[in-house]
């Protein structure tokens, strides 16, 4: 007897907070250096085919046609947290990601 997994292709919206799929926040490496959490705070949210795996929600696929990539996004815990909270990491990351930036220039 074979074991098979059932997986779907879905859409996923990026948003400042996060990759949004059903109801759900999920996060990845690759798309916080691309940046693309900023970029949809400063330019707007958009669309992005997830592959999943039906009753497993702590990880998707995420595929960039852009990019020509595949790469997993895995389930931000938002239990003790809020969006509030989250916005004011990103805002802090992005301040020290600023800070970083500069002392580079001045010591060059």
């Amino acid at each position: 007897m074979t074991n098979h997994l059932k997986a779907d292709v879905g859409i996923a919206t990026i948003t400042a907070q996060g990759i949004l799929f059903n109801g759900r926040l999920y996060t990845n490496r690759e798309v916080i250096k691309k940046r693309w959490f900023d970029m949809a705070r400063n330019q707007g949210e958009w669309k992005i085919p997830v592959v999943h795996i039906d009753n497993y929600q702590e990880a998707i696929l995420i595929i960039s046609v852009k990019y020509q990539e595949v790469s997993v996004a895995t389930l931000v815990s938002l239990e003790k947290r809020n969006l509030n909270y989250v916005e004011e990491y990103h805002h802090r990351l992005k301040q020290l990601k600023q800070l970083r930036k500069n002392i580079t220039k001045q010591i060059k």
